[in-house]
């Protein structure tokens, strides 16, 4: 499936907890997505395998690809970009 990979995604400490992050993320995945211009499904990211940074991207709608890599310094991350903006529409159209 086609697929833009971030990699990792990295926000000077000065801008911790903020919001800039989660903005970049919902940047990115409103490029991605508008008029389908990429064919783009997926983002996938490396995300490091700290709690905290893995919080960081389940609450922006990223999901584990396999559980293969639970034990490893960074763990494979990917966010469907058929479901952005899913919750929007459905609970406007109530």
């Amino acid at each position: 499936m086609p697929a833009v990979k971030i990699g990792r995604l990295g926000v000077h400490v000065s801008h911790n907890n903020n919001g800039l992050g989660s903005d970049i993320l919902e940047f990115i995945k409103a490029w991605f997505t508008e008029k389908n211009k990429t064919g783009c499904r997926f983002i996938i990211v490396d995300a490091y395998n700290l709690e905290r940074v893995i919080n960081f991207y389940e609450r922006n709608g990223f999901r584990f690809l396999t559980g293969n890599d639970e034990g490893s310094d960074t763990r494979i991350m990917y966010f469907d970009l058929m479901t952005y903006g899913y919750d929007e529409l459905s609970t406007t159209s109530e």
